[in-house]
């Protein structure tokens, strides 16, 4: 048995399986439309969809209300801005219905900005906060009014009002500049012609579980996070809530939906408690998430009810992220290797900021990780070249044995031992090696900055697949000399020597279809170790 040639398959189905993991599910793929605001009905409140109150744990059933137009034309939509930042509000609603990134483009050389909220098809993502009770279900703010003014640190200050059924509703938005989150305060005050009425003030995210195409096979993971006191970052995703509704009472927290690249992000005030909760409509393909606070009651003591708290949209950007809570920068997901994750992204940062280019920085990262590993990397060859010039004494044992196996390997066993040869040297500090380049394909994956960033020549984006197919080739074809490099026992099992024959195919084929920027971290580690390889086999094979 060849315990190197098959240590080394090992390695590469590990690295096979963290490359499927991004594969993406079978839920059908839309493009992101260009025209997010279209003239669709969508019914708001379906009664599945309703968050119940912090205090109450039984799910409320209300009527639902009237269903609403979609609509720009039709409905007032107002809208808040800063230099980075368009927000879309549904006057009659409240509903946060579009938002649009006016640096970032919809696609690579494009005009059209990018959009997180919006409908195209039948792919639905939207947010809301405000308040409901027991028998008017969501309240409407019915939003008509819209001032801006200019506040603190050169934020700006709009303020939403709205009157419907003797209620006066008031809602308060600050932006900041270059900033991708905005403060909301949502005042509601006035009388429903009741005695004690109980208000319950309330987030949410409504979204459909279609996946929106990012290019080639770069997908992660694609739903609900919750931020608690007892987890700090808690994927729930569509599946579990298809099993199970999600709800969990915590002090401070946030509730996210997150794709590749973006997200959306509720986060209330840290000193309160409030009822994190997920759903599902059992009508539509809608999921809600979000949360409620304390209910209060309106009219008696309490001339009026409030609720604060910040939404964020935009790209998963983890400096931004950390300003809006400590913790909300773990939606930027390196996996469990994320404590690799963090200075890596850090170093690939300090590349971009010396060279001006994030192709050139994959490189001077590939290139510091190798050297970093490289007295893992110069044991493993330096085994493999000892293995390497045993092998016409290996293929001399195979013939005194002939096909007695189990004598074979005794005698191969007492011969490396007194060789001073480990069978296992060159697999083993492999291994050590793997958790940094899980973790710098981890940070590349999820890399934001990548997305539609040039690097030279035919590469305009390193986000998306090789459309020349030219490093998925190159990358075959160092696999390919690597392998005639790497010793092969006389021993070796003929099956397993000809599946390693296709490796490189293999590789090509899947390579082809994965972000440029991977496949050019892979290539280049790809060329370093090829000249490992020469170097420590030519200067063991010397004396």
């Amino acid at each position: 048995m060849d315990v190197v040639k098959t240590g080394l398959m090992v390695c590469i189905g590990v690295v096979l399986y963290y490359l499927l993991l991004q594969w993406p599910s079978s839920s059908p793929v839309v493009e992101q439309g260009d025209d997010i605001l279209i003239n669709e009905i969508i019914d708001q409140n379906d009664s599945e969809d309703l968050l119940s109150p912090l205090e109450k744990e039984e799910q409320i059933t209300i009527d639902p209300q009237t269903k609403i137009s979609i609509n720009a034309e039709k409905n007032n939509l107002l809208v808040v801005e800063n230099d980075i930042l368009s927000v879309g509000i549904d006057g009659p609603t409240g509903r946060f219905i579009s938002s649009t990134l006016k640096q970032i483009k919809n696609s690579k050389n494009g005009e059209t900005s990018f959009s997180l909220f919006g409908s195209t098809g039948t792919n639905f993502y939207f947010a809301n906060s405000g308040f409901f009770t027991k028998t008017q279900g969501y309240l409407k703010p019915n939003f008509t009014k819209s001032n801006s003014f200019s506040g603190d640190a050169g934020s700006t200050i709009y303020e939403l009002e709205g009157a419907a059924s003797g209620l006066l509703f008031k809602r308060i938005i600050t932006l900041y500049p270059e900033k991708c989150f905005v403060n909301v305060e949502d005042i509601i005050t006035g009388s429903l012609g009741e005695v004690g009425v109980e208000i319950t003030p309330y987030v949410v995210i409504e979204r459909s579980s279609e996946e929106t195409e990012e290019g080639g096979l770069a997908y992660t993971y694609l739903g609900p996070v919750f931020s608690t006191e007892l987890e700090r970052f808690e994927k729930y995703s569509f599946d579990d809530i298809d099993d199970l509704n999600f709800k969990e009472q915590s002090k401070g927290g946030w509730v996210s939906l997150i794709q590749h690249y973006f997200l959306t992000a509720w986060v209330p005030d840290q000193n309160t408690p409030n009822l994190y909760q997920a759903r599902k409509s059992s009508s539509t393909n809608r999921y809600s998430v979000g949360y409620t606070a304390s209910s209060e009651v309106l009219g008696i003591n309490n001339a009026s009810v409030s609720m604060k708290n910040t939404l964020y949209v935009g790209p998963k950007l983890p400096e931004q992220l950390k300003t809006v809570h400590p913790d909300l920068d773990l939606v930027v997901d390196y996996g469990f290797l994320w404590w690799l994750g963090k200075p890596i992204y850090w170093l690939l940062n300090v590349g971009h900021d010396v060279f001006k280019n994030w192709g050139v920085a994959i490189i001077f990262l590939t290139l510091l990780l190798k050297i970093v590993t490289w007295p893992f990397s110069a044991a493993a060859y330096k085994s493999m070249g000892k293995m390497r010039l045993l092998q016409p004494k290996i293929a001399a044992l195979q013939a005194q044995h002939g096909d007695d196996k189990q004598k074979l390997g005794q005698a191969t066993m007492e011969f490396y031992k007194k060789e001073g040869v480990n069978p296992l040297g060159g697999c083993l500090p492999m291994l050590v090696q793997m958790p940094f380049f899980l973790a710098f394909y981890w940070v590349l994956m999820e890399t934001v900055e990548l997305r539609h960033s040039p690097f030279v020549f035919w590469i305009d984006d390193l986000s998306a697949m090789d459309p020349f197919f030219v490093l998925p080739l190159l990358n075959a074809a160092g696999m390919y000399y690597s392998q005639k490099l790497t010793p092969t026992p006389a021993n070796a099992d003929p099956m397993q020597a000809q599946m390693m024959k296709y490796f490189p195919l293999i590789f090509a084929c899947i390579f082809a279809f994965f972000p440029s920027g991977l496949v050019l971290y892979w290539l280049v580690n790809m060329l370093v170790t090829l000249l490992q390889q020469w170097w420590y086999y030519r200067k063991i094979a010397k004396p």
